[in-house]
């Protein structure tokens, strides 16, 4: 048998072995998994709060409504400062100035209003009371928002994601044992995305609209917390 000969016959049996080759690879691409969800929430009582405060002065001379503005301004941002608020922590809105008729048949002019919005963070939330009274008597005449929250949440946020690890580990092995097998490493793990529904991670979610308590038996705030939620997907080698 000639050269040509030997290797026409020996092509076949190289495709028979790469197929062969390919098809066991691609069985070892497919190990034995256990796939588990992981979830924790973590609550705690808010330790700031940010104070959406509306200034609105009305009168049908300008200048008079914009100096009694001025000083209604002043005030309350004095007030802030005084109380131990940052100035970084005290931020205003560009002044607003609008004429205001009166909604009869032949609307009467009834002066200029000058607006403006304070927005304050208190990090010193036993001050929140005292300071909401001081804040009206300066001048303050709407409070647009309060907002209760955390102020450093990632940390809160990692410690979440490490108990929803810890809680995907301990049901995988539950689930193993149960079948005779044992857990090995990590093969997958991921975060559920809100977008895909159940349980997802959420921060700064005011559980019970209320700021924290005060020693003051007295007070009329209630305590309320702030709830972060973790959840992940882990697949795990079955040994």
């Amino acid at each position: 048998m000639n050269r040509s000969a030997l290797v026409l016959l020996a092509a076949p049996f190289l495709v028979l072995v790469s197929t062969r080759t390919a098809c066991g690879q691609d069985a070892c691409s497919k190990p034995r998994l256990i796939s588990v969800t992981g979830t924790a929430e973590i609550n705690l009582p808010p330790d700031e709060v940010t104070l959406t405060l509306g200034i609105e002065t009305l009168d049908r001379d300008l200048a008079v409504a914009k100096s009694k503005h001025d000083g209604r301004s002043k005030k309350v941002i004095s007030a802030a400062l005084a109380a131990g608020v940052e100035s970084k922590d005290i931020s205003t809105t560009t002044l607003s100035i609008t004429p205001e008729y009166s909604e009869e048949k032949v609307p009467r002019f009834l002066g200029y209003e000058v607006s403006q919005t304070i927005e304050i963070t208190l990090k010193d939330l036993p001050k929140y009371e005292t300071l909401i009274t001081k804040f009206i008597e300066a001048g303050v005449n709407r409070v647009r928002d309060i907002d209760f929250h955390l102020g450093a949440p990632q940390k809160i946020r990692e410690q979440a994601r490490a108990k929803a690890l810890h809680a995907a580990k301990e049901k995988a092995v539950a689930m193993a044992a149960e079948l005779g097998q044992t857990v090995g490493k990590p093969w997958e793990i991921s975060e559920v995305n809100p977008t895909w529904g159940g349980l997802n991670l959420q921060s700064n979610a005011v559980s019970g609209y209320a700021p924290p308590r005060t020693n003051d038996s007295d007070s009329t705030v209630a305590p309320g917390e702030v709830s972060i939620r973790a959840s992940v997907y882990v697949s795990f080698l079955l040994e």
